[in-house]
């Protein structure tokens, strides 16, 4: 799709770390008032139950929350819903049944294209929980995209996860793309696999958080200062994700750096002493099942 023009109207329901990290990254990719030579006008509203809810908002978004219109009661949802041409499910999965009860937002969602980044929820179960009974035997009154981005949103470094439906038109499934393009790369999968994608996703991000937590303790330990082992450790993951992203497979990359005596190698003789494969296969099967039932 070419970059949309003129104005570019997107409502985010609710105030989770995604939603805001995603509206973190359109207002970094996006300059305001339409500074680039071309694209949109960006205008996003983000609805939230409270005012303390927004204060979380703001404190991700610290000066650029200027260019966020707040929603901080329900009772504003609708006007905010109908204003948009894009809404995203930033909510936890178990109230898009809530959701679905606000007549008034279901209603303003008509003929929009409606974003969901709700975990374990497929398509078809956002669109049951938000078309009214009496609507459901006929055609939906809005377009549906099921996204799982990365928290690399906020920095414009997202890997996200579109899932490959016929529950939205040709038209809106280019918008959807266009927009996550700008906080990052986007990648297909059949929705059946949503749920994996969903987990691998999130286990990689708290064993790589874990791992850089603890190889940050023992350096300070051994002596460095805490700041310059934390930025040692990171650009060494950012280093071995590039190698990655070039080509390099696991193998290939501990074969080429394990050296007879070298530190590489006996550092994996330590960790594999310590299961920490096994316990990283374990850790990721279990929360794809979790992710899996989450539906209910």
């Amino acid at each position: 799709m070419n970059c949309p023009s003129g104005r570019l109207r997107i409502a985010v329901l609710g105030s989770g770390f995604m939603g805001t990290a995603i509206i973190k990254g359109l207002l970094t990719s996006i300059p305001a008032n339409n500074a680039k030579s071309e694209g949109p006008v960006l205008e996003i509203h983000a609805c939230v139950r409270s005012s303390d809810s927004f204060s979380r908002v703001q404190t991700l978004l610290g000066d650029e929350v200027s260019r966020v219109n707040s929603v901080t009661s329900m009772d504003e949802w609708p006007d905010a819903v109908g204003k948009a041409d894009v809404v995203l499910l930033g909510i936890p999965p178990d109230q898009i049944t809530f959701l679905g009860k606000n007549q008034q937002v279901c209603d303003s969602l008509r003929g929009k294209l409606v974003i969901s980044l709700l975990a374990g929820t497929s398509c078809q179960q956002v669109l049951d929980a938000l078309t009214p009974p009496q609507k459901s035997d006929t055609e939906p009154c809005f377009d549906v995209l099921r996204v799982i981005p990365s928290i690399g949103a906020q920095s414009l470094d997202s890997v996200t996860m579109i899932a490959e439906t016929d529950h939205a038109s040709t038209e809106q499934k280019a918008l959807g793309e266009w927009i996550f393009k700008q906080i990052g790369g986007i990648n297909y999968l059949p929705e059946d696999l949503m749920d994996e994608a969903t987990a691998t996703h999130a286990t990689c991000n708290a064993l790589v958080m874990l791992a850089v937590d603890a190889m940050t303790d023992a350096a300070v330990a051994e002596g460095i200062p805490r700041e310059k082992a934390m930025k040692l450790v990171a650009q060494s993951f950012r280093s071995a994700a590039g190698l990655l992203d070039n080509g390099m497979t696991p193998e290939s990359m501990k074969e080429s750096m394990s050296v007879p005596r070298g530190i590489t190698i006996n550092a994996v003789l330590d960790l594999e002493k310590g299961g920490v494969r096994t316990g990283v296969q374990d850790a990721t099967r279990n929360a794809i099942r979790y992710t899996r039932n989450m539906a209910g």
